[in-house]
């Protein structure tokens, strides 16, 4: 009996063992790798002495690899989800008289589905991402401005663009000198679905990097109508960067907007150049002044499209790895009320 006993306990654990181990097989936690990432900001009004704090991103997820091919992302933001803005109305003529309202209703801190995408490297030229995948229109001057925390790009903070939409990205290296990209997407961001219009975006990027330290972008996109405008929207994007080996860092780029969120005629352009120097190995200056344009159509009633003049300049300070600091200046010109704000900026990532 005590032998039968005994033989029943080892049969128990070598089982148990056994399904921990295909368990293992089938999950390696060792290729989970955590993503996270906050900015928050504290600013000081200075034309009306108001103060304020905000988080202005907050991103939480994983990676895994499942192999050498085959990787997945999901990452959730926080953010307020649901928006009204871009109200379109039409007069007896077809006039577009866009109201200006622009409401974000939904608690500050709820979270939404951001990034969840599955990657294939077919081989080591090529790599296919499709689901709600990051687009690559500003990402290549945002990694190389590397002060996201401070303040967005230019087709960011001016026109709203989203960094993630609902589509196929395929990326093909080319040679050590040129890349290209080719993107199908909805058009609308990751919260939305396809409309009922079925309309989609085009986008197409080329990298040409003649030097190792020169880095050059071309980027063009073609999205078409749909709820908010009735024609399509094209932009074109040239970027350019050096960098002195680890002393400084310089990033220049040009923007062109037709028929901005699907409305007729109406243009936008400008440029961005920003340089960085660094102090020390963990303390950078740095400035940069932004240009924006907007070419109104006639009958185009709207007080949201003001051209501007902006500068940005300050400190950044990492103490330590993966955790950033910058005590900053911004002003911006524009023809209604100019702002100044003196902000101190904070980013720790994972």
């Amino acid at each position: 009996m005590k032998k039968l006993l005994l033989s029943l306990v080892i049969l128990i654990i070598f089982g148990k063992t056994q399904m921990l181990n295909a368990q293992n097989k089938k999950f390696d936690f060792s290729s989970l790798r955590p993503v996270v990432q906050v900015f928050g900001t504290t600013y000081f009004n200075i034309e009306n002495n108001n103060f304020n704090y905000g988080i202005g991103r907050a991103h939480l997820g994983f990676k895994y690899e499942f192999n050498n091919k085959w990787s997945a992302k999901i990452i959730l933001d926080r953010g307020r989800p649901t928006r009204i803005n871009n109200i379109v109305v039409t007069d007896t003529t077809g006039n577009v008289l866009p109201i200006n309202i622009d409401v974000t209703e939904g608690a500050y801190y709820t979270m939404f589905l951001k990034f969840a995408s599955l990657q294939w490297k077919v081989n080591s030229k090529l790599r296919l991402q499709a689901g709600a995948i990051l687009e690559n229109h500003y990402i290549t001057q945002e990694k190389f401005w590397g002060l996201r925390y401070v303040s967005q790009t230019f087709q960011d903070l001016y026109w709203h663009l989203p960094s993630s939409d609902l589509g196929f990205i395929a990326y093909y290296k080319i040679n050590k000198v040129f890349s290209v990209d080719a993107a199908i997407t909805n058009g609308e961001g990751p919260r939305i679905n396809q409309d009922s219009f079925g309309k989609l975006k085009y986008a197409i990027g080329i990298d040409i990097n003649p030097l190792k330290n020169l880095q050059t972008r071309l980027y063009y996109h073609n999205r078409q109508s749909g709820q908010t405008g009735t024609e399509t929207e094209q932009m074109f994007s040239a970027f350019a960067g050096y960098k002195l080996k680890d002393i400084a860092r310089m990033g220049v780029e040009f923007n062109y907007m037709s028929n901005l969120n699907n409305f007729k005629d109406l243009e936008s352009y400008g440029y961005s150049v920003f340089g960085i120097y660094s102090l020390k190995k963990n303390i950078d200056l740095f400035l940069r002044f932004d240009h924006l344009i907007f070419n109104i159509p006639t009958n185009f009633i709207s007080d949201i499209y003001i051209d501007r003049n902006s500068i940005i300049i300050g400190v950044s300070y990492s103490p330590i790895n993966r955790i950033n600091l910058s005590l900053n200046y911004h002003a911006v010109f524009q023809q209604s009320k100019n702002l100044n704000l003196l902000q101190l900026s904070m980013e720790f990532k994972i």
